[in-house]
């Protein structure tokens, strides 16, 4: 007959249990509200901009609109970090990892629940949408003359200072999630196939360990190869092609090396639903 746990542990284990349910809804709200308020705030700028409204028109402490422009990235942080306490606590069981180097006093590790196949698809067409909208769709307009902006006005240089960082940034997002579904699809089946290669602590595993199990390189190569890539549309609004090529083949070849490196990452040993980071 198995014995039932001492009433301290299970004490203790229920007020884990609740602590970690508060975080999870307290995050995830954050992380809802503040992506809601940088969308709102990003539209609101592109659309008052585009009607030749200056920041400084409505914000007058702002001249440069400098302040104002750089508030939805803020609130994208905050999103993020939210989403990041709120996702770990609602999908995910923490442990503490062994040391890694003399430079660290151990690793945190967590095991993910993935979400499915179809919500990160769907996020992913969700990022190319908000690239479309945000940059293409403008330089478009632009280019056919249906884009009605004073040549030298403060707010033409603030709509298109925002459309091109904003659309930088969607076009990296949307390659991270790219390059985070195809590792999802293809990384499990790949390291049971050759998990026999694989030697535990070898050079080449821990190598792995660290640049894409820890610190998801891969993730940081297709950022700066999305950004690249998301910038290209703009060589159609200054009428340069070498403009359009030059990012576009940045983007493509590094687009291409975050590939290869995803379908690598089964090198580290290590299944993909376990997210590691250093203390």
């Amino acid at each position: 007959m198995a014995e039932a746990p001492p009433s301290g542990e299970s004490e203790s284990s229920a007020g884990t249990e609740r602590v970690r349910k508060i975080v999870a809804v307290v995050g995830n709200s954050i992380g809802a509200v503040a992506l809601a308020v940088a969308i709102a705030a990003l539209v609101a700028i592109l659309w008052f901009t585009r009607e030749g409204v200056s920041i400084s028109d409505v914000f007058e402490d702002d001249r440069s609109g400098s302040t104002t422009t750089s508030f939805p990235i803020l609130m994208l942080f905050l999103s993020m970090i939210g989403f990041f306490f709120g996702q770990f606590a609602s999908r995910g069981r923490w442990g503490v990892g062994e040391n890694m180097s003399a430079w660290s006093s151990g690793t945190f590790r967590i095991v993910l629940n993935p979400t499915s196949v179809a919500l990160h698809t769907t996020l992913w067409l969700l990022a190319i949408l908000a690239w479309v909208l945000v940059l293409p769709f403008p330089v478009y307009l632009d280019v056919v003359g249906k884009l009605a902006l004073e040549d030298g006005s403060s707010s033409a240089r603030q709509f298109w200072f925002a459309a091109i960082a904003y659309g930088a940034i969607a076009g990296a997002i949307a390659s991270v999630v790219f390059v985070s579904l195809l590792k999802k699809l293809t990384y499990n089946r790949l390291l049971d196939r050759n998990r026999a290669s694989i030697v535990d602590g070898s050079a080449t595993q821990v190598a792995w360990r660290r640049f894409s199990h820890i610190w998801r390189g891969e993730l940081m190569v297709a950022a700066v190869a999305g950004g690249a890539l998301g910038l290209a549309p703009v060589g159609f609004h200054v009428d340069s092609s070498a403009y359009v090529l030059s990012f576009a083949a940045a983007g493509v070849g590094l687009l291409i090396a975050s590939i290869v490196m995803a379908l690598n990452a089964w090198r580290s040993g290590l299944p993909v639903e376990r997210v590691e980071s250093y203390t």
